[in-house]
C-alpha cells in the first residue's frame, strides 16, 4: 500500500506500507524451516532411545548348558617320565670287522633278528675244515666198529678212535658257533631306541652295538608323599596325560608299590603301568599320572567353565525365565573338566556357560544358541589409495 502526503511547506511525502497479509507467508516459512530441523532431532533421539530399551529388553547374550548326572573320581596326581619295563643292550659274541648294518633306530624287531654281520671268510672256512675233519674221522670209526665187533681191534684202539671222533665233533661244533656269532641277532622282541655301530668298525665283545626298548611294556614311576600311602593301593587305576599328545587320555594301572620310605623325601615310589595299544606313547615323554582314589558314579556334574570365584567361593548363573541368578555351590569331587555339586544346583537345571564373566546378580539374559558367542568385527575404516 502507498500512502502519499502533503506537508506544511507543500512537500510531496510517499510512505510505502507493506502489508501484514504479504509478510505472513514470508514469515511462517521461516518458522516452519527451525521447527523442521527440531521435529528431525527430535525423532532421532526417540529411535535412539527405543532401541536402547529394545537392547535393554533384549538382555546380555550368553549360552547355557544344562546340569547333568555322571561318573567322577577323585585322584592323586603326580608328574613322571616314561620308562620301559624291559631295556636291553646289545653286544656282540665276536671279533671282527662290520660288513652289513641291517636295521636303523626306530626299526621294530623281533627275537633271533640279524641285526649286524661281521666279515666270516675266516670262520666260514673253520667251520668247513672242521666239517670235513669230523666225516673223515666218524669214517674212520665206522670201519674201527666192524673190526672191534668181530675182535680184530683192541679195546683200546677202538676207544681211543672214539674220543678222536668226539673232539672232531666239538670242534666242528665250536667252528658253527663262532660263524654263527658273526650275525648279532637280537636277544628279545622291541624297538631299537639307540645304533652306536657303523659299518667298517671292528669291533669286540665289549662294544654295545644297539639299544633296545619293549614298547608294550611301558612303565612310570612316582613318588608319593608318606601321607597319601593309605590312599593308594595295587591294581588301583590311573589316567595318564601328556603335553606330547594334547586332548587324549590313557589308561594306567598301580603295578608295584614300594614298601619304603625315603626318610630324605618322606616319598615312596609307585611303579604304574601304562596301557598303549597304538603305540604313541614313548620313552622319556614327561607325563601327568592321576592315580585313582575313589570314584562316584551318579554325581551332580557342573562344568568348570561355567564357574566363576567370588571370594574363592564357587558360583555359577542359573537360568530361569530370562533372568540369570548367582548361586554359590558346595563342591566335592573334582577333574581336568567337571565339577560334583553337593549344594547349589540340581539335575536339570540351566546354567551359563559363556558369557557369565561381567554378569550381575538377577541379570536380564538372552539365550545364543550355536557354537558360540561372536563380537563382530569393525569394518575396515583406512581408505584405500587407488594408484594413478
Amino acid at each position: 500500500m502507498v500512502i502519499r502526503s502533503r506537508s506544511k511547506n507543500g512537500v510531496l511525502t510517499t510512505i510505502l506500507v507493506l502489508s501484514l497479509a504479504l509478510l505472513s507467508p514470508l514469515l511462517v516459512g521461516c518458522g516452519k524451516g527451525e521447527a523442521g530441523d527440531g521435529d528431525k532431532s527430535a525423532k532421532s533421539d526417540s529411535t535412539k532411545t527405543k532401541e536402547n530399551e529394545k537392547k535393554v529388553d533384549e538382555g546380555v547374550p550368553v549360552k547355557v548348558s544344562r546340569v547333568s548326572r555322571g561318573p567322577i573320581s577323585d585322584y592323586v596326581q603326580h608328574t613322571s617320565t616314561i620308562e620301559a619295563e624291559q631295556a636291553v643292550d646289545v653286544y656282540t659274541q665276536a671279533t671282527g670287522l662290520v660288513e652289513r648294518v641291517l636295521v636303523e633306530e626306530g626299526d621294530h624287531v623281533q627275537a633271533g633278528q640279524v641285526l649286524v654281520k661281521l666279515v666270516d671268510d675266516e670262520l666260514r672256512l673253520r667251520s668247513d675244515e672242521a666239517r670235513v675233519n669230523y666225516k673223515k674221522l666218524s669214517s674212520s670209526f665206522t670201519r674201527a666198529q666192524g673190526l672191534f665187533d668181530r675182535n680184530l681191534l683192541s679195546r683200546e684202539d677202538y676207544e681211543q678212535q672214539k674220543f678222536t671222533l668226539e673232539e672232531a665233533k666239538i670242534r666242528w661244533d665250536r667252528a658253527k658257533l663262532s660263524l654263527d656269532h658273526a650275525a648279532v641277532r637280537s636277544p628279545v622282541d622291541g624297538v631299537i631306541a639307540e645304533r652306536m655301530v657303523k659299518l667298517g668298525d671292528r669291533i669286540s665283545p665289549s662294544n654295545r652295538l644297539y639299544s633296545l626298548v619293549d614298547l608294550k611294556r611301558l612303565i612310570a614311576q612316582v613318588h608319593v608323599p608318606g601321607r597319601d600311602m593309605r590312599f593308594i593301593s595295587k591294581g588301583q587305576a590311573a589316567r595318564v596325560t601328556t603335553d606330547f599328545l594334547p586332548g587324549e587320555t590313557f589308561r594306567g594301572r598301580v603295578e608295584r608299590i614300594s614298601p619304603v620310605v625315603d626318610p630324605g623325601s618322606g616319598t615312596f615310589k609307585v611303579t604304574i603301568e601304562l596301557r598303549d595299544s597304538t603305540y604313541r606313547l614313548r620313552p622319556g615323554m614327561f607325563i601327568t599320572a592321576h592315580i585313582v582314589t575313589a570314584t562316584r558314579e551318579t554325581a551332580v556334574l557342573v562344568p568348570k567353565k561355567a564357574i566363576i570365584y567370588d571370594d574363592g567361593f564357587p558360583h555359577v548363573f542359573v537360568v530361569s525365565d530370562s533372568t540369570a541368578t548367582r548361586v554359590r555351590l558346595d563342591i566335592g569331587f573334582e577333574d581336568s573338566e567337571n565339577l560334583e555339586v553337593l549344594d547349589g544346583t540340581k539335575e536339570g537345571d540351566h546354567i551359563v556357560v559363556v558369557g557369565q564373566n561381567g554378569l550381575k546378580d538377577q541379570a536380564k539374559i538372552r539365550v545364543i544358541d550355536g557354537p558360540g558367542l561372536r563380537i563382530p568385527a569393525k569394518p575396515d575404516s583406512t581408505e584405500q589409495t587407488q594408484p594413478s
